[in-house]
């Protein structure tokens, strides 16, 4: 394949504009973020497989979904990665380009910027996928900062936010120095800033009034021109008219109302959000024999281990609520490989281990159950719910 390789500040500044790492930007150009250079190999080939995938696509000019050219775009690269024939055929008139907002400090997700790099696509509960081309971390996460990431990335239409939270909504507060998080009560004040829909009250249609700025300030103790500044930051990202967002938060996806009111705050055509435990890691395995023997010993120490296709995996809880301990077997390297393919994602087991991506069961249904289900697994695609 005749393809041109573009790298620079220019190349840089362009990209960072855009929210990506790489772009196919016609049939035969890819542009590459320096940011990639200090990527590991595989990474590096990956990413560049899946742009060269793009380049077969632009050259059958055409509107196929993007959801679906992106993730063919991914399967063709894990083909190339391991030396087979894929026959490209999707058509394409540009590519999708997803940022995913990651809260990071000392209660954080340290691995969720590693699984992005190796694995970008990202379901998002309805059949579809998304691809994950940067990854924002934020010591400090808060609503306002998510705000400004997403206007600072312009031409964003889909998104991840990861974070901890749950059914009432994410667990970070409202800006620096807030003590108001960001529920479902609060956030519905903040966005009600226009007159809402009808409502029938005692058989008489009325409109649902603005909440003003002085009600909000007094609602979250913010100053009124702090709460004004959000609101202004709130309605250029509703004007951006977001297409996706998918919050990966725990439990959020328990309560349609508190996902309702993060749809009805950011002005995206749609949102996800899991009903578990959402969680990003990293494990190795030891090798050996006799697995039921090794998770029977375990399941009496308060682990709750499956086991299948001759590998085991176990967790068991911690005094934090954040936190859980992994412990794995396998009878062989080969087994692992094949089945953290199953899982988990097409990469084989490596000399650093697996990274993850999946969902702590809160309530698995037995001792035997598996404890997380991995994003392969029909089980995680079940727990994400989706709202459009």
């Amino acid at each position: 394949m005749n393809a041109t390789i573009r790298l620079g500040p220019a190349v840089d500044r362009y990209l960072d504009e855009s929210g990506a790492l790489a772009q196919a930007v016609d049939r035969r150009t890819i542009l590459v973020s320096s940011k990639v250079l200090g990527f590991g190999a595989a990474e590096q080939r990956l990413l560049l497989y899946h742009e060269l995938a793009h380049l077969e696509q632009l050259a059958k000019p055409g509107n196929d979904p993007i959801e679906w050219l992106e993730a063919e775009a991914w399967e063709v690269a894990a083909h190339w990665m391991r030396g087979r024939r894929y026959v490209v055929r999707g058509r394409a008139n540009r590519p999708l380009n997803a940022v995913a907002i990651i809260q990071g400090g000392e209660k954080g997700h340290p691995h969720a910027p590693l699984w992005y790099a190796a694995s970008p696509s990202e379901l998002m509960g309805n059949g579809s996928s998304l691809t994950v081309d940067e990854t924002a971390v934020h010591e400090h996460l808060t609503l306002e900062s998510i705000f400004d990431q997403i206007l600072a990335s312009k031409k964003t239409t889909d998104l991840i936010i990861v974070s901890h939270g749950s059914g009432a909504g994410l667990a970070i507060p409202l800006r620096d120095g807030a003590t108001a998080g960001v529920e479902k009560d609060v956030i519905v004040s903040l966005g009600t800033d226009k007159a809402g829909a009808d409502v029938d009250v005692g058989g008489t249609k009325l409109k649902m009034p603005a909440i003003s700025d002085k009600r909000v300030s007094e609602l979250t103790r913010l100053t009124e021109s702090q709460v004004q500044s959000l609101r202004a930051k709130m309605n250029q990202v509703r004007a951006m008219k977001l297409k996706h967002l998918g919050f990966r938060a725990c439990s959020m996806g328990i309560s349609k109302e508190t996902m309702q009111a993060f749809q009805a705050l950011f002005g995206s055509a749609s949102v996800s959000a899991p009903t578990q435990f959402d969680s990003y890691g990293t494990f190795s395995p030891s090798i050996g024999p006799d697995l039921e023997g090794w998770a029977k010993a375990l399941r009496n120490k308060q682990y709750q281990i499956a086991v299948d296709d001759n590998v085991g995996f176990g967790t068991r809880n911690t005094d934090s609520p954040l936190k859980y301990t992994i412990v794995s077997r396998a009878s062989t390297k080969d087994a692992f490989a094949a089945w953290v393919r199953k899982h988990i994602a097409e990469r084989a087991w490596g000399s650093n281990g697996v990274i993850y991506h999946g969902v702590k069961v809160l309530h698995p249904a037995g001792p035997t159950a598996a404890p997380v289900w991995f994003v392969r697994d029909k089980a995680f695609i079940d727990n994400l719910v989706f709202i459009g």
